[in-house]
């Protein structure tokens, strides 16, 4: 081929993407891009087919979304070459050839190729070509054999067959994804309400030979002008977007990664007094609207195309009252303005489909009606009292309690009814630690909450399933779930302005003056028991007492607990585990002996946990006096921080010689997937940040370290680390041995590893950064010694560069409990510093602290 007319046509079309670009960026309308690139497209496409196939007898067309002539900047270029006759070795050739061509012009062409009856058999067999297929756009060759080819397809589609594939493939790209529309970086794409989404609804439309454009639908009452409008402006602010994400990552980019939000954020206009995080939260906010609205109007539409599918068969219905009927899972209101003219009906149609199994759905024209109403509902339809009662009937009949909240939550409804619910849909937090907006967040933990109390569930998490079949009251725990960060977002303590709320849904919703206040304790307690168990040494008796100073009841206790349990599962799947569980698991055991009059002391703890060792030393054959030179060299504070099982496994290594020292490895008791390692040696400067650089140089995660000081003057210092993912059991025995050689060196006198030189945390982390928080507080009843605290994004190497700030201002670490939950770090470490008395010396300590911790 000519490379004169390769490079003369690249050089043009990327002065076409540039030109298209310029003038998009002027008013962001995608439609303007998308004719002026699609035209350009198909200026080099032809021109390029004109080289290789001057003569008759096969024809190019468009397909998929270069077919329908949604073009985007990077996105592949689909075309169909269609042959009259089967393609001799010299015809496929050309074809290879202009593919090639196609390529070196700047494009990326994927081709399907072959006779009419070939490529029909193609789309009969696969639904994905079978869709590019009916998107199918003549752009040169022979038009008739193009238009024979388009016909066939037409014939031989099944659109019942077609629908129903559409719409399982929708429900598994969703699956797939976990609800990616809701994350905090979602493909605008392929997410919930993203642009497949709409795709799917005009492909079920097309597939049924109706024109798929939007004002044809419109036409055939399909849509409504405020649905088609709405939809118009949803596609609009979701393929702006994705154009801004192709042309910022100069590549085909459909993701919102952080990186690419900022940057998008950026090229927003300026509004006054709002920096770089108001314009990501805008950004945000804009494409969980238009996401939203897909999801609103799928619900309506997509029912709506299957039905017509359907429509010459013959339909079950069934009466239900003189207002409802039922057709298949449908319910149905006999008279459209029913939700108008007596507004009590929008709760009484949500309460027929959530006590009723056999509805799943309201049917299209019935939600159309349904959701126009909501949107007057106000003040005088609250103070109904009516409403009211169905509203929390909802949460005391439990059943399909998740499918009512979503429901509403999704056509705006909780919003309208609860104004504080309002402030929170589409709240991004912050934190490290939520993947959700507020309200996903908060309806997802309502769902893990709800799965404890079904019995296809229990296998999950068997013991608090057993709490909840056996607690009295589910429906505060379900209130609770919807109120437990409602406050979030207001800028004070959510967790206390959120009792407000509570308290006065409470009063309007008919609840006992007892059931008020285990739903007010639990909003404002709610973090009590995540935060007592990872943060503090539950091992400690007065650690423990001083919870359940706080909880106060049994009642209260299994309540704080199934919150925790599912508040935690519904932050992010990566933040609970076996080890996680097993410390909460603890603390509630711990705490309930305590509440039903049976509390440990220290000295009971320490006698119980010593007994234990001592037997198992004394079966290994070690006698009286070893024992009691073994308990003196420990220190009795040894026996309250930590567990039995960690006891019998120290205390194996160490009864030998009290002054040998030793490195242990072995599966975490509490979570095989995790490693537990033991390091044991003459104190010193350094050692925990050494043995800190050591896990971080074998890409180790520390999810959890305990840093202790024996009464003779040894670190025993204990760590649970996480491999590095996806690693396979060939590789954690490497890591293993790896790893034991280098501890064991360290035993004996080499140094750690120097600091790495990149320390750089998770995209996530660089781009919503939290700002390091550092508490310092005095022990009252110990001179000199500190409880040191932080708060700070989490990466490699953190925890060794905080041992050696330590070690710079000559701090003694005398125990340390470390807490990571992927990308967050919350840590507490007891010192011995008395030059801390000094104000200065805090605020000198502090300043370097902030110089490691800051990302």
């Amino acid at each position: 081929m000519n490379t004169d007319f390769v490079s003369d046509t690249a050089a043009r079309l990327r002065r076409q993407k540039q030109q298209a670009a310029d003038a998009y960026a002027l008013r962001r309308r995608p439609e303007g891009f998308f004719s002026r690139w699609a035209l350009a497209v198909d200026q080099a496409v032809c021109c390029a087919w004109a080289h290789f196939f001057p003569d008759g007898g096969s024809c190019l067309l468009a397909a998929g979304g270069y077919g329908r002539g949604e073009v985007y900047p990077f996105s592949d270029t689909d075309l169909v070459l269609v042959c009259a006759e089967a393609p001799d070795e010299a015809q496929q050739e050309r074809i290879a050839d202009l593919v090639q061509a196609l390529w070196d012009i700047g494009l990326a062409p994927a081709v399907k190729s072959g006779t009419a009856a070939e490529l029909c058999a193609a789309a009969r067999d696969d639904l994905t070509a079978d869709t590019a297929f009916l998107e199918a756009r003549f752009l040169c060759g022979d038009k008739a054999l193009s238009e024979k080819f388009i016909s066939a397809l037409d014939a031989q589609r099944n659109p019942a067959a077609f629908v129903e594939g559409k719409l399982l493939e929708m429900r598994q790209r969703h699956g797939r994804q976990q609800g990616a529309g809701a994350l905090l970086e979602p493909n605008v794409k392929t997410c919930p309400g993203g642009l497949r989404d709409i795709h799917t609804m005009l492909w079920l439309a097309k597939a049924q030979g109706l024109d798929a454009g939007i004002a044809a639908l419109l036409r055939r009452r399909i849509l409504t002008r405020a649905e088609a409008a709405l939809l118009v402006r949803s596609h609009r602010n979701l393929a702006a977007i994705r154009i801004d994400l192709h042309l910022a990552a100069g590549r085909e980019e459909d993701r919102l990664v952080f990186d690419l939000q900022n940057r998008l954020a950026d090229g927003m206009p300026d509004a006054p007094g709002r920096g770089r995080l108001k314009k990501n939260e805008r950004l945000m906010s804009g494409f969980y609207r238009a996401a939203k609205a897909v999801k609103q109007l799928n619900g309506i539409i997509l029912p709506m195309l299957r039905g017509r599918v359907y429509s010459p068969l013959p339909r079950i219905v069934r009466d239900i009252d003189a207002d409802y009927y039922q057709i298949g899972n449908q319910l149905a209101v006999r008279d459209k303005n029913l939700f108008g003219r007596q507004p009590e009906h929008i709760f009484r149609a949500v309460e027929i489909l959530q006590t009723r199994s056999d509805l799943s759905e309201l049917a299209p024209k019935t939600l159309r009606a349904w959701w126009a109403a909501t949107r007057h509902i106000d003040a005088a339809f609250y103070a109904d009292e009516t409403n009211r009662r169905r509203f929390i009937g909802f949460f005391r009949y439990g059943s399909g309690l998740t499918h009512t909240m979503r429901f509403l939550n999704l056509y705006g409804v909780l919003g309208r009814y609860l104004p504080a619910w309002e402030n929170i849909v589409g709240l991004l937090q912050h934190d490290l630690f939520h993947i959700y907006p507020v309200d996903d967040h908060i309806l997802t933990v309502l769902r893990n909450m709800r799965r404890l109390a079904m019995e296809q569930h229990l296998h999950e998490l068997p013991f608090a399933s057993s709490l909840m079949h056996a607690f009295a009251k589910p429906y505060v725990l379900y209130l609770a779930t919807l109120f437990h960060d409602i406050a979030k977002g207001r800028g004070g303590d959510h967790s206390r302005e959120g009792v407000a709320d509570a308290r006065r849904f409470a009063a309007d919703h008919f609840m006992s003056s007892e059931d008020a206040e285990l739903l007010c304790w639990l909003v404002e307690n709610h973090l009590l028991m995540s935060l007592t168990a990872q943060k503090e040494d539950i091992q400690d008796p007065e650690v423990v007492a001083r919870f359940c100073r706080r909880v106060q009841t049994a009642e209260r206790l299994s309540a704080l607990y199934l919150l925790t349990v599912a508040d935690i599962r519904g932050t992010n799947p990566k933040l609970w585990n076996s080890w996680k569980a097993g410390l909460l698991h603890t603390l509630f055991q711990t705490a309930s002996r305590h509440l039903s009059g049976n509390p440990d002391s220290r000295e009971a703890v320490t006698g119980r946990r010593q007994s234990a060792a001592a037997a198992a030393l004394a079966q290994a054959g070690y006698d009286e006096k070893q024992r009691r030179r073994l308990w003196k060299a420990l220190g009795e504070a040894y026996f309250v921080r930590h567990q039995e099982s960690e006891i019998l496994w120290h205390t194996a290594a160490v009864a030998a010689d009290p002054e040998a020292p030793f490195a242990r490895i072995r599966p975490h008791p509490a979570d095989p997937g995790m490693l537990q390692i033991a390091a044991y040696l003459p104190n010193a400067h350094g050692i925990f940040s050494g043995l800190c650089r050591i896990l971080a140089r074998h890409n180790l995660d520390i999810a959890a370290a305990r840093a202790f000081v024996t009464d003779h003057d040894f670190v025993l210092d204990t760590f649970a680390v996480r491999p590095p993912e996806g690693s396979t059991d060939a590789d954690r025995g490497r890591i293993e041995a790896a790893l034991m050689h280098d501890l064991t060196a360290f035993l004996h006198g080499s140094p750690a590893p120097a600091p790495a030189a990149g320390r750089i945390p998770s995209r996530r982390a660089r781009h919503l950064p939290i700002a390091p928080l550092i508490d310092i507080q005095a022990e009252e009843e110990q001179p000199g010694w500190y409880t040191l605290t932080l708060t700070a994004v989490n990466r490699p190497g953190l925890l060794a560069d905080t041992a050696d700030i330590f070690n710079r201002h000559a701090i003694s670490l005398r125990y340390a409990k470390i807490n990571t939950s992927d990308e967050r770090a919350e840590d507490s470490f007891l010192l011995y510093a008395p030059q801390l008395a000094d104000p200065n010396r805090q605020v000198a300590l502090k300043k370097d602290l902030r110089g490691v911790l800051a990302v």
